[in-house]
């Protein structure tokens, strides 16, 4: 099987004692190969095309699982697991990260192995020496306006003379669609293709709504922190402080705007994931002090959800990452890796691919374990990922993903950058996505 190769390397060593320890036979051995996410995806591709038998156990994106789904290329797992073992997949898990190996018909063909959700680092020791009170406040578990958000970010930038207010990965990438921007467009209550119920389909008879008012306010407010007020597409609305988010972030993914936060150059974050906190541990960095100089928030909302006229979009809301496992439909050890499968929906093995990954177990439940809570780096962090988790919204991933994906993140980008008008940037977004949609419309 393959690994992405951002894993640890003492999490590798350890995936197949980890698997032993939580019930795997001992006559099933493990070959593990390393891969970086960018060259995966194409990889499979070659490899299921050609009805390659190997690797017999895929670890699939939660962003493209559903193509290779739809041209019958992993094994469908409700008829090889027990109807217990579905009932747990149904009923445990984060249901966006199993809805991601869904097929059409409803049955699976992934087990999540990492939830990846997202909150917001800050600096929770420069916060308090500008006089605000994050635990008072409950800023761990109780989201914040963009407003509010925005100002605090403002105020402490000035009080602390740093370069950044916050950062953010806007690099013309990938990232804008699946990520950044879904995240930030959703807590303002708009959508790609309207809403949930559409975001895997069907092609060509879904609504394209990426032209509505609560995207372009996304946008807006996009330009105001990056240029200010004096952006004539500003928001236009002083709650919101202007000026508090680099304008290079445009080109930045997912190293600048961590650097900036390493250096001690920006008061926030806003990819926040448990790996990051044991980067920022290291000697280098914050040294042993993470705990006490880092906190993490929920992502702030725009509008809340009850305002929101799409279902379970609006206030706070994470974009949706991480990897599943499936079976490759060729492979002649297909016993065997079913039972990777199985050992792997263990809680004892996610508990301990947490520990040793720092990746977020794909069970709700098990963030409020004792295990998991009581973890000397991540545990005080697990609240905030609780509620991200519950508030997760995956990208709109058909076939043609990518095609759109194209379009999205370059007419986002415009936008930002000053190249275009809001109106126009979604305009040109809608008719190019409507072009897409029509072609390959099913």
């Amino acid at each position: 099987m393959n690994l992405i190769s951002r894993t640890p390397p003492r999490a590798i060593e350890q995936f197949e004692p980890a698997l032993h320890a939580a019930g795997l036979s001992e006559d099933i051995s493990i070959e593990i190969s390393t891969k970086s996410p960018g060259t995966l995806e194409s990889q499979y591709r070659q490899w299921l095309n050609a009805g390659r038998g190997s690797p017999d156990v895929l670890t699939m994106d939660v962003g493209w699982s559903i193509p290779f789904i739809r041209r019958g290329q992993l094994l469908n797992l409700n008829e090889h697991l027990s109807e217990e073992e579905i009932q747990t997949l149904e009923n445990d898990y984060n249901q966006e990260s199993v809805d991601s190996s869904r097929g059409r018909n409803g049955n699976i063909f992934g087990v999540p192995l990492i939830m990846d959700v997202r909150g917001t680092w800050y600096r929770r020791d420069l916060a308090e020496q500008a006089g605000y009170d994050p635990e008072g406040e409950n800023w761990a578990t109780e989201p914040r306006s963009w407003q509010e958000f925005s100002q605090i970010v403002a105020d402490v930038q000035e009080q602390h003379g740093l370069d950044y207010g916050f950062t953010l990965p806007f690099e013309l990438s990938q990232t804008i669609t699946c990520c950044t921007f879904n995240a930030i467009m959703s807590q303002w209550g708009g959508a790609y293709f309207g809403g949930r119920e559409h975001l895997f389909g069907p092609i060509g008879d879904r609504p394209i709504t990426i032209d509505g008012e609560q995207v372009q306010q996304a946008l807006r407010m996009l330009r105001t922190f990056m240029w200010g007020h004096d952006d004539e597409h500003s928001i236009g609305d002083d709650a919101f402080a202007g000026n508090i988010a680099p304008s290079d972030a445009l080109g930045w993914r997912y190293t600048k705007d961590l650097d900036a936060f390493l250096n001690g150059n920006t008061f926030a974050y806003t990819v926040g994931n448990p790996a990051f906190a044991q980067l920022a541990s290291s000697e280098d960095n914050f040294g042993g002090n993470a705990t006490e100089k880092l906190g993490l928030m929920p992502k702030p909302y725009g509008i809340e959800e009850s305002e929101s006229q799409y279902d379970g979009i609006g206030g706070t809301m994470s974009p949706l990452a991480g990897y599943n496992l499936s079976v490759n439909p060729n492979s002649n050890k297909r016993d065997a890796a079913l039972e990777v499968l199985r050992a792997a929906m263990t809680d004892e093995f996610l508990t301990e691919w947490f520990n040793l990954s720092g990746n977020l177990p794909p069970k709700p439940e098990l963030l409020q374990s004792d295990a998991i809570q009581s973890h000397d780096l991540f545990g005080q962090y697990m609240d905030t990922f609780s509620v991200m988790a519950d508030n997760a919204i995956p990208r709109p991933v058909t076939p043609i993903y990518f095609q759109e994906s194209k379009v999205i993140s370059q007419e986002v980008h415009n936008v930002v950058s000053q190249s275009k008008a809001p109106q126009a940037g979604v305009d040109d977004a809608k008719k190019e996505l409507q072009s897409i949609e029509e072609s390959y419309g099913q």
